[in-house]
C-alpha cells in the first residue's frame, strides 16, 4: 500500500489518530457497491465516502418527488433522472479523494462480474429475499462481504455475511 499523501493525512487526521495509518489505507483500498439509493443508501454512502471508501452506487430507478424527503443528495431538478446518476455529483463533493461511480443497473443485473469488482456489497433497499440470497451467494463464492439492510418507517432490519 502506498503512503498517504499530505492532503489525505490532513483530511483523515481524526480517523488516523483513532485507528492508525495502516487501517486508513485499508479503508481507502476498499471498494463498496451500494445497491439502492434511497434514504438508507444515501446515509451509508455519505458515511463511507467521508471515511475514505471508494463507492459505486447502483440504482436503475428514476427520482420521484417522494425521494426528495429522504435522500439529501437529490433536488427537485432531479425528478425523472436516474437516481444514482442524479445523486453522484453531490456525493462526490463530500470527498473528492475517493473514487465514485453510478451504475444504472437493476438488482437483477448484478452478476458475478459485477460482484467481483468489490470488497463489499451492500443492499439498502427493499429487495426481494430471493435476490438478496442470490447476491449473497455470489458474494460468498468470491469472498466478498455482504450486507443487507432495509428500513420500514421507524423500524429497520440488517443482515451481515462476512
Amino acid at each position: 500500500m502506498a503512503a498517504l499523501t499530505e492532503r489525505e493525512a490532513a483530511v483523515y487526521d481524526r480517523q488516523i489518530r483513532l485507528w492508525g495509518v495502516e487501517a486508513q489505507k485499508r479503508l481507502q483500498n476498499s471498494r463498496v457497491l451500494i445497491c439502492g439509493f434511497k434514504g438508507l443508501g444515501a446515509e451509508v454512502a455519505k458515511n463511507l465516502s467521508l471515511a475514505g471508501f471508494s463507492i459505486s452506487v447502483l440504482d436503475a430507478e428514476q427520482v420521484q418527488p417522494v425521494d426528495l424527503g429522504a435522500n439529501f443528495f437529490l433536488s427537485s431538478d432531479d425528478v425523472g433522472k436516474n437516481r444514482a446518476e442524479a445523486a453522484l455529483p453531490r456525493l462526490k463533493e463530500l470527498n473528492p479523494l475517493v473514487q465514485m461511480e453510478a451504475l444504472s443497473l437493476t438488482i437483477a443485473q448484478v452478476t458475478e462480474a459485477v460482484v467481483q469488482r468489490f470488497n463489499c456489497v451492500l443492499i439498502t433497499s427493499n429487495v426481494p429475499m430471493e435476490e438478496q440470497i442470490r447476491i449473497n451467494e455470489l458474494c460468498r463464492k468470491h469472498g466478498v462481504n455482504f450486507f443487507a439492510g432495509s428500513t420500514y418507517g421507524g423500524v429497520g432490519v440488517f443482515f451481515a455475511d462476512l
